[in-house]
C-alpha cells in the first residue's frame, strides 16, 4: 500500500498583519514592508511569511512559521537546507544571503515546493 506524504501546516505559527495590497492573494509569499505590515516580497527581498486567507479590514493572517506550499521560480530548490529569497512575483527562489529554510518536498512540474519556515 502506498502512503501519501504531507508536511502542510505541520508546525504552522501564524499572525495577523496589515497588507498593504489587498489584492493579493492566499498563497502568496510576503515580505514585511512596514511596522506590522506586509506586502508583496521584492525580488531578493526577505519573506515574512505566506498569507494564509482573506483580508477583512486591511488585515490578514500570515504564516510566519512551520511547514507551507509555495510556488518557485527560476532553478528548483532541491530538498535539505536552501536560501531562500522572495522572487517579486509572490512566490520564492534560491539566493545566496537568503532565507535558510528547510525544503521538504519539491514539485518541479507544479514549480512549488514545501518549505519549513
Amino acid at each position: 500500500m502506498e502512503m501519501d506524504i504531507c508536511f502542510e501546516g505541520v508546525g504552522q505559527v501564524a499572525a495577523t498583519f496589515q497588507v498593504d495590497d489587498e489584492t493579493l492573494l492566499p498563497g502568496t509569499v510576503v515580505a514585511l514592508t512596514g511596522n506590522g505590515t506586509v506586502g508583496l516580497g521584492a525580488d531578493g527581498g526577505a519573506p515574512c511569511g505566506v498569507l494564509l486567507g482573506g483580508m477583512r479590514g486591511g488585515a490578514a493572517a500570515v504564516q510566519i512559521g512551520g511547514a507551507v506550499k509555495v510556488s518557485y521560480s527560476g532553478i528548483a530548490p532541491k530538498a535539505g537546507r536552501q536560501e531562500l529569497a522572495c522572487d517579486g512575483a509572490g512566490g520564492v527562489k534560491t539566493a545566496a544571503g537568503g532565507l535558510s529554510c528547510l525544503v521538504l518536498t519539491v514539485d518541479e512540474g507544479e514549480r512549488s515546493a514545501v518549505v519549513k519556515l
